[in-house]
């Protein structure tokens, strides 16, 4: 094949039908177009974060945290309630399952498709003999991710996957003995279980 016949094979452009929409090929690459390339570069920032997830994690960091190691896995629930009526909102409430227990706390909008939040809860702490029941003060900052959405039957793009961080860098002995207290932190990964 002459070099001429070479190059104009190479720009042949064919639309082949792929659900609907067309698909552009110019030298075997495909190209979306129309309806297609809409859906390829749709983005999170849009969708509206509600429902539970299951959430998979991973321990990042732990220091003289009782019963926890670098690396070990976790599953945990996590469930939002949006406090608008419609789309993504400035504000989320998030229920986050812990070991023995459950967190309540509001997330903010901090750009479209990101949330961040801080919160605080007490872990039981002993000092001579005697158990404190909330003798360790726990702050801890949670910032979660929308990675993927799906659209509802009435045309609502929900998140349908995200990411999310928990961090504690510090805690507050309440005790009146002199204990050293460490943090831990978690990265994790969520599937939405209920749309």
């Amino acid at each position: 094949m002459s070099t001429r016949a070479r190059v104009a094979a190479a720009l042949t452009v064919a639309m082949v039908p792929v659900g609907g929409a067309a698909i552009a090929t110019a030298g075997g690459a495909a190209i979306a177009t129309g309806t297609a390339a809409a859906a390829a570069q749709r983005t999170p920032t849009g969708s509206r974060l509600a429902g539970t997830y299951q959430m998979s994690g991973r321990i990042t960091a732990a220091k003289y945290v009782r019963g926890e190691q670098v690396g070990e896995t976790l599953q945990r629930t996590w469930t939002f309630t949006p406090l608008c009526v419609t789309g993504p909102c400035a504000q989320v409430r998030v229920y986050r399952g812990r070991r023995t227990a459950t967190d309540t706390l509001i997330l903010t909008q901090t750009t479209p498709g990101k949330y961040a939040g801080t919160g605080v809860f007490y872990a039981p702490l002993e000092c001579a003999g005697k158990v404190y029941s909330s003798g360790e003060e726990v702050p801890f900052t949670i910032k979660v991710a929308i990675t993927a959405t799906t659209t509802a039957p009435d045309g609502t793009i929900l998140a349908s996957q995200i990411t999310a961080r928990y961090i504690n860098a510090s805690r507050l002995n309440r005790t009146p003995c002199v204990i050293v207290l460490g943090h831990d932190a978690a990265r994790y990964t969520g599937v939405d279980v209920t749309h």
